[in-house]
């Protein structure tokens, strides 16, 4: 069984990228969802600008879960508070099988 946390808040930089909110969310839902969980879908929603570099704030916790999967979301805000994004994430447990996954007949 995979171990999870219940929420997780941070600070961070924002990176010097294309992708900036993809890199800063992404990995802290990873963290929340837990070890031993697979990402199969990542939603981003933006609001305000980031400035490369800029402090932000980080918060990611766990929706809901379910014996196959965790869904988790979570929020970046600038260092004023405001929203900059909000992004959902979806994760497979470790061992749970798909379709894709089963022998044909």
């Amino acid at each position: 069984m995979s171990e999870t946390l219940e929420s997780l808040r941070g600070e961070a930089l924002v990176p010097d990228s294309p992708a900036a909110a993809a890199l800063l969310i992404q990995p802290l839902l990873a963290k929340v969802a837990g070890t031993g969980t697979y990402p199969v879908s990542l939603t981003m929603d933006y609001g305000v600008s980031m400035k490369i570099g800029a402090p932000v704030r980080l918060e990611g916790w766990i929706v809901r879960m379910t014996r196959t999967l965790v869904f988790t979301q979570a929020r970046i805000r600038t260092e004023t508070g405001q929203l900059a994004v909000e992004g959902s994430a979806v994760f497979r447990r470790d061992g749970a099988e798909t379709n894709a996954n089963q022998p044909s007949r």
